[in-house]
């Protein structure tokens, strides 16, 4: 976003307020250099004597930061951060809260019904998320991929779960990365004991832009396990770069859709899909990085 802002050629930057980062020359700014803006966007933190305006794009979904607050304070007591409450309080006291879904405008607009918020598009560089020629097919027929960040509001747990019936029933092959190493102990024991290791490639690598574009067009389905059908900036660039996306019912841009439930219900129905009896989904066309960029400036506009 701060990219194509400067693209337009406004003075934007992105702040890393608590651990200040050398980047390219006049890309990250520290905590006090960013003082002064006209306006903050604020992911999460607000740094103390902050001018301006200020704007809050909440850092995950309404559930997932209520999940979390909760599992913090089990695990840290009275220490524990409260993403669910510092979200509320942004929603609160910024002067424009933006959001990419309308379910999560509904449900912030129902617990903070004075606050102002809109709903813009989730742009991605198009030039980039395209399709390109692939190093070589990855293994499986067909190939299933998923690397989501191993948050429980999208994690791969019900597609492994549910993978033995598909693996009983076709020559699928599934690829799960960015398994985070500090869960190894659960995934991997989970996989080796109902037997989807065997049928599978899976590591706690992350990807470059590039090979992940590489991926996206070597495989021949994107699961997108993200709970009530939202969409992310992944499945975006997995639909983008020619990459047919399966997600839970509700995702405007994905080709199929599962319900959620029971993982019986969800093999049978990725078996479906895979075997082609599933017709494709009339989907929308994925915004483009200068479509979110636009409507920000807008907001800009109006608050200055």
């Amino acid at each position: 976003m701060s990219s194509a802002e400067r693209g337009l050629g406004i003075d934007s930057f992105v702040s890393f307020t608590n651990t200040p980062t050398e980047s390219k020359p006049g890309e990250i700014l520290s905590e006090n250099d960013s003082l002064d803006a006209d306006i903050h966007v604020i992911h999460s933190h607000l740094p103390d004597g902050a001018k301006g305006k200020t704007i809050f794009i909440p850092h995950g979904t309404p559930e997932h930061c209520f999940t979390q607050a909760i599992e913090q304070n089990k695990a840290s007591g009275c220490w524990a951060g409260d993403p669910f409450m510092l979200s509320i309080y942004r929603v609160n006291n910024t002067d424009v809260t933006v959001t990419f879904w309308d379910r999560h405008k509904y449900i912030w607009k129902s617990i903070c019904p004075k606050a102002s918020i809109i709903t813009v598009p989730m742009g991605i560089d198009k030039e980039f998320w395209k399709p390109v020629e692939s190093r070589g097919k990855w293994v499986g027929d067909p190939s299933l991929f998923t690397c989501e960040n191993s948050h429980a509001i999208k994690w791969p747990l019900d597609i492994i779960l549910a993978f033995p019936l598909i693996m009983s029933a076709s020559s699928a092959i599934l690829h799960i990365h960015y398994l985070p190493l500090d869960q190894h102990k659960w995934w991997y024991p989970l996989m080796f004991s109902n037997g989807v290791s065997y049928k599978s490639f899976s590591s706690g690598n992350y990807f470059d832009k590039e090979t992940l574009r590489n991926a996206f067009v070597s495989v021949d389905y994107y699961i997108s396990p993200v709970r009530y059908g939202d969409f992310n900036s992944v499945c975006l660039e997995a639909k983008s770069s020619g990459c047919k996306v399966i997600s839970y019912k509700g995702n405007p841009y994905a080709d199929y859709w599962l319900e959620e439930g029971s993982q019986i219900d969800m093999a049978n129905r990725l078996l479906d899909i895979i075997n082609g009896k599933v017709e494709k989904r009339n989907t929308l066309e994925v915004p483009n990085l200068h479509e979110m960029t636009n409507e920000m400036v807008k907001i800009y506009k109006e608050l200055i």
